[in-house]
């Protein structure tokens, strides 16, 4: 088994994610995204297990944020088909180096109005789709 520094492990403190303009979404407390493999299932004489064939995927994510003003939302609610350009970047310090993604073609699945619960701090989550990606930096 590789061994690793426990300063290695990256720390999501450092996460940052940044809109088509390059501004910060400094409210955001999580992010994330990946892609959902399409797979068609191929039965082959003599195999008991079905296999599998990648034919396609989807790219989705979604971004969770404190609520402090409405840019974001107000963004989406007025251009429910604009398609935009984000940045996902994790740069911890004592990690080995730094990641980020650039996600293009995104587009927003909904645009979260208004909700509140009392005594909770208000948070706004929002799903979206992307259409490519492209690695910046990686790590190793």
């Amino acid at each position: 088994m590789a061994e690793y520094e426990v300063n290695d492990v990256i720390n999501g403190l450092y996460g940052f994610v940044y809109d088509e303009n390059g501004q910060e979404l400094s409210t955001t407390q999580e992010f994330e995204a990946g892609i959902d493999f399409e797979k068609q299932e191929i039965k082959q004489a003599g195999k008991f297990l079905t296999s599998h064939k990648v034919t396609g995927g989807t790219g989705k994510g979604s971004i969770n944020q404190l609520k402090v003003d409405s840019r974001l939302v107000s963004k989406i609610a007025a251009d429910p088909t604009g398609k935009y350009t984000y940045i996902g970047k994790l740069a911890d310090p004592t990690a080995r180096g730094e990641e980020a993604i650039m996600f293009s073609g995104l587009s927003f699945d909904s645009a979260p109005l208004i909700g509140w619960k009392l005594g909770d701090l208000v948070e706004m989550d929002v799903d979206f789709t992307f259409d490519n990606f492209r690695y910046l930096t990686s790590i190793g």
